[in-house]
This record gives C-alpha cells, sequence and structure tokens, in this order.
C-alpha cells in the first residue's frame, strides 16, 4: 500500500511521500470524499493522505486537510501523532506544517461545531506551546509552501460535513413530541440497556470505543435495518390494524 503511493525515506531518516505522491493522494481523496459512505478506509490511507497535502503546493488542496480529518471522525479512525509527525524531526518542514495543521484543525473543528476525531484534541493541546497563535490567525503559511485562508479550510470542513450530514443537526435527540423518554420506553421492547444506550451515543453523535462500534455494526446496526424494512413495517402495519378490529 505505502510502496504504492511512492513513500521513501526522507534526508531525515523518516518516511516522506515523493513528489508524485500529492497527486496519488488527490486521487484518492477525491475517490474517499465521493464515495466515503461505502469505500472502506484504513488508517495508512488517511495517514499517506495527511501526509501528502502537508508537503502539497496547492493552496486549495492543502484546504482539505480537516475534511480528511472528518473522515476519520466518521470511520472511527483514531489518529496516530507517532506515526504521523515521529517520521520526521521536529526541525523537518512537513512535520512543522502537519503540527500547524493539525492545531488549527482542532480549533475549525470546534468553531463548527463538529465531533472531534479521536486523539486529535490531544495532538492539539500538546502543539498549543508552539502554534497558540495559530488559533486567531487568518492564513496558515506552510514552511515551502502556499499561504492557506482558514476561512477556506473552515468552509471545506462544513461542506463535507453537511453533504455527509456529519454536523449536530441530522443527529440531534427527538423532538419533544417523540422526546427520548418516550422513544426509550418504546426501545425497551426491542433492545437491551446496552444496546439502547448504543443506539443514543449515535443519535447524539457521540464516540464510540472500538468494541462498541463493532458491537453496534454486528448486532444492533442489523436490527435497526430489519425494522427499517419496508415489507417489515408493511407487515407490523397490517398485523397491528387487524388486530384492532373486533371480530364479526
Amino acid at each position: 500500500m505505502i510502496e504504492a503511493f511512492g513513500v521513501n525515506k526522507d534526508e531525515t531518516g523518516g518516511t516522506a511521500a515523493s513528489e508524485n505522491s500529492p497527486r496519488d493522494a488527490l486521487h484518492l481523496l477525491n475517490s474517499i470524499l465521493e464515495l466515503s459512505g461505502q469505500r472502506t478506509v484504513s488508517q495508512p490511507q488517511i495517514m499517506i493522505i495527511l501526509d501528502a497535502l502537508a508537503g502539497a503546493q496547492d493552496p486549495a488542496l492543502v484546504s482539505r486537510f480537516p475534511a480528511v480529518l472528518a473522515i476519520c471522525c466518521r470511520r472511527g479512525i483514531e489518529l496516530d501523532s507517532a506515526n504521523l509527525l515521529g517520521r520526521y524531526w521536529e526541525s523537518n518542514a512537513k512535520r512543522q506544517n502537519l503540527e500547524r495543521l493539525l492545531f488549527i484543525s482542532a480549533e475549525l473543528f470546534r468553531r463548527a461545531g463538529l465531533a472531534v476525531p479521536h486523539h486529535l484534541r490531544q495532538i492539539a493541546e500538546s502543539l498549543k506551546t508552539r502554534h497558540a497563535a495559530l488559533a486567531s490567525a487568518d492564513y496558515i503559511q506552510l514552511l515551502s509552501g502556499p499561504r492557506v485562508a482558514v476561512a477556506d479550510m473552515l468552509s471545506a470542513l462544513k461542506q463535507f460535513a453537511a453533504e455527509r450530514q456529519m454536523d449536530r443537526k441530522p443527529l440531534a435527540a427527538p423532538t419533544p413530541r417523540s422526546g427520548s423518554a418516550h422513544l426509550g420506553q418504546q426501545l425497551e421492547l426491542l433492545f437491551s440497556e446496552k444496546q439502547k444506550e448504543l443506539i443514543f451515543k449515535k443519535l447524539k453523535n457521540q464516540h464510540l470505543t472500538k468494541t462498541e462500534r463493532e458491537y453496534y455494526s454486528r448486532v444492533v446496526k442489523k436490527k435497526l435495518a430489519v425494522i427499517a424494512a419496508p415489507e417489515i413495517q408493511e407487515l407490523a402495519t397490517a398485523l397491528t390494524q387487524a388486530g384492532s378490529r373486533k371480530d364479526p
């Protein structure tokens, strides 16, 4: 996988993307952004893309850095700072660019009110002493790279979040007319207490552990899919209506 994207050893002894990798990463990035709802995305792919964006010369391309992090959140991919930053010396330009982009991305997630990828807050906090001034900056100047408008980065993040329904409005808690208490009572008829807890965590876009995500996909999501099936709904409607009618 890594070799396919032209990754090689840099002069500092770390691994870095080759000159062609930003173009390769862009191709992969576009396919993931367009099909992320169906496509399986791996952590190595995400790491390759983030690394390539930190060395790209096109500001429009670099501005999509937070959107890639949003894919991590959507897919439950944990950011590995050791893998992403640890391959470079602290003085390396790519390392410093990655630090700046990660730090400002955490700020943009906060401004947009979006769920933050796992470990991003901790990474940003560890970078605060070096990059705190970027929190109020209008532009991010990359070393040996372009000047990227923070507004463009925020716009790209919001656009991806809206297109993939990642923002909190579609995942908001039920309205008062079908409030959480009433919904909880209904769910208790079909789901265990743990399953009901996972359903509400998904509704509120809260973080799930790896074990919870696996259990949700393997059990809870399948039960919800059956309930949502049109044939099951038609059958339930027909039987409940028939049961409400008096026998002749």
